[in-house]
């Protein structure tokens, strides 16, 4: 079975989870949380891959990181996907969590990419551009790329609108570009 519909699965039963026990706001930084650890700690991914921890370590590792951070439904959760020799799958499965809960609320992130920080003006026209490609509320996730050299690129899912100087200009090299 292909690796993120597996996430996906455990992410899915861990949100009618969180539904059923009132903690769905909670759980969505819960698993925010989790995820940001599992980017940083390489550590932590191999000692939940390895064979040669027991699971019972492996549990008391989860416990003693996360105990005193996450509702006690999250950590039982993770210990249980651990017991199941999943383990190794907590980072992807809180990753697609979180697209999950925001799919399940309607909400949709827009990342937009400028050369230089957006003034109030300017993020508001993205905004307006951004509400034409999704009929979903929209999450604003600004990035700044200098190498775009001006205008922006606004990501969306699978969709992006690239209105950059460097892809203009990579379109007008190409066009003049002669075989």
């Amino acid at each position: 079975m292909n690796r993120s519909v597996l996430n996906n699965r455990y992410a899915k039963a861990l949100l009618v989870l969180a539904e059923d026990n009132n903690i769905l706001e909670r759980s969505y930084y819960d698993l925010k949380f989790v995820y940001e650890v599992f980017s940083l700690q390489k550590d932590l991914k191999i000692l939940l891959k390895s064979p040669v921890v027991r699971i019972g370590q492996k549990q008391s590792v989860i416990r003693h990181m996360f105990e005193n951070k996450l509702h006690p439904l999250i950590l039982n959760y993770m210990l249980i996907i651990v017991r199941k020799q999943r383990g190794h799958l907590l980072e992807g499965i809180s990753g697609a969590y979180l697209k999950v809960y925001k799919k399940y609320l309607g909400i949709e992130t827009v990342r937009i990419t400028t050369a230089s920080p957006l003034d109030d003006k300017n993020r508001e026209k993205a905004l307006m551009a951004a509400r034409e490609l999704t009929p979903y509320q929209i999450e604003f996730e600004e990035n700044i790329d200098p190498d775009i050299i001006g205008g922006f690129v606004l990501d969306l899912g699978d969709k992006q609108y690239n209105a950059s100087v460097q892809y203009r200009m990579a379109r007008l090299r190409k066009h003049l570009t002669i075989d």
